[in-house]
């Protein structure tokens, strides 16, 4: 039998989690909102607006500039429909997915700068169990074009691609192609694409490799007639 207290531990820090992310998410969008309304929102203001304390609003952006920085991102970041719809072909939309998100960041490279160490900072200054999740926008396109390989690959394969994929797309991924491989912007963009659709036929490659082993390991295994 399960675990109960396992299981109730497990429930409870996924809640918090998702709480997190709830309240980052409601930051992010009282910033957008009073941004749209043509103000340049203060730390305090946003945090009104977001029904928390200015404690709490420390508690996951390190600055003003940070969580500005993070509105641009969210605001520019294209809907999922607009890179990928069911029926496309996952390695061709993983690209397109890896070029729009790397892209965004690349515009604006003194706001990624800002964000990435706004979230060093605040992993630093808070405790373990109060640390706020990241944001995590590329699994917003990662997770579904993945999951569109369920006929493809088994449950592990797909997690194992959507770990790599988050690698080659985001924010870390495009100050090291910048910062330590010394890319332009257009090649570390052709890049990110490169690899993340480099992985999705990795992935495809390998499944067709052990579904052939396995048949031949049956064939084997059958009594000759």
């Amino acid at each position: 039998m399960p675990d109960r207290k396992s299981s109730a531990h497990e429930t409870d820090a996924e809640g918090r989690s998702n709480q997190k992310r709830r309240t980052r998410q409601a930051l992010i969008d009282a910033a957008l909102a009073l941004r749209e309304e043509g103000r340049d929102p203060t730390f305090a203001e946003v945090a009104e607006r977001a029904l928390v304390s200015r404690a709490t609003a420390y508690r996951y952006f390190s600055s003003v500039e940070a969580l500005v920085s993070e509105t641009a991102a969210e605001r520019a970041m294209p809907l999922l429909e607009h890179v990928y719809r069911p029926g496309d072909d996952p390695a061709q939309a993983i690209g397109v997915a890896a070029r729009e998100l790397n892209k965004i960041l690349l515009d604006d490279e003194v706001g990624l700068h800002v964000m990435e160490r706004s979230f060093m900072a605040v992993w630093l200054e808070n405790e373990r169990d109060s640390r706020p999740a990241r944001p995590g926008r590329r699994m917003k396109y990662i997770r579904p074009i993945v999951d569109a390989l369920k006929d493809e690959l088994p449950p592990a394969a797909r997690q194992r691609l959507s770990q790599a994929l988050s690698m080659v797309m985001g924010s870390e991924a495009v100050l090291a192609v910048r910062d330590i491989a010394g890319a332009s912007v257009d090649e570390a963009i052709a890049a990110g694409a490169w690899a993340a659709q480099a992985l999705v036929k990795q992935a495809l490659a390998e499944a067709d490799e052990a579904r052939m082993k396995r048949g031949a390991s049956r064939r084997a295994a059958s009594p000759a007639r």
